[in-house]
């Protein structure tokens, strides 16, 4: 097992910052994500963020128990299966930066696994969209530091947090790249005031959304 964090120096730029667990939320609902991250609106916090947060820590601290230290590159050549988990990378493109925190990375001879831990875990696009996200920031780390390793196929990876069970798995592909590129293209125009948000038009979502709990969302459909 693995164990290192912060691959890339975060760098100091005007370029927006996209993190890739917007590619989540922002399917939920374009406008709650709107309110949350370019309008900087307090969102409610609910007990399940306090718990997931909760429960992320004990998980990182047992691992951090039987970690042994490594590099990236000892890593990377690994031929048994190794995971190393709470990596941090950071990619910078041409009008924005990617940043993202894996919740675990698995390698072995052939392939690099993106997993990715959620509560009641379902594979909804915007989380395969998070995952993927997470897959570029691997696949570019790569490409800079580590070229050789470059013919490793990438796995992204959706896991119960709770009974452990992999719940999807799909190799990482080129579409799955134009399809969060798009998303983030429209990131950016929202971010920059070029269009308006949507609000969900799905009822369920809304009900299930603190916002309308509050009754602090004046689009809520439920």
């Amino acid at each position: 097992m693995g164990n290192f964090q912060n691959l890339n120096q975060m760098k100091i730029t005007e370029k927006p910052t996209i993190k890739a667990s917007w590619l989540g939320s922002h399917e939920y609902c374009e406008y709650k994500w709107y309110l949350e991250n370019v309008l900087k609106e307090d969102i409610p916090i609910v007990r399940a963020m306090i718990i997931g947060k909760e429960v992320h820590k004990i998980k990182e601290d047992e691992f951090k128990k039987v970690a042994k230290p490594t590099t990236p590159k000892e890593f990377l050549k690994s031929k048994l299966y190794t995971i190393t988990k709470e990596i941090t990378l950071e990619k910078e493109f041409n009008n924005f930066i990617l940043v993202g925190k894996i919740d675990e990375l698995g390698v072995d001879v052939d392939y690099l696994y993106v997993i990715d831990d959620k509560p009641r875990a379902k594979p909804y696009l915007g989380t395969k969209r998070q995952i993927w996200a997470y897959c570029i920031l691997v696949k570019e780390f790569i490409r800079e530091d580590y070229p050789e390793y470059l013919n490793k196929k990438i796995f992204a990876i959706l896991r119960d947090r709770d009974s452990d069970n992999e719940v999807w798995k799909e190799e990482f592909s080129k579409n799955n790249v134009i399809d969060v590129l798009n998303i983030i293209s429209r990131m950016l125009f929202l971010i920059k005031g070029k269009s308006e948000p949507i609000p969900n038009d799905i009822p369920g979502k809304c009900r299930a959304c603190v916002l309308h709990k509050q009754e602090k969302c004046s689009f809520s459909c439920g």
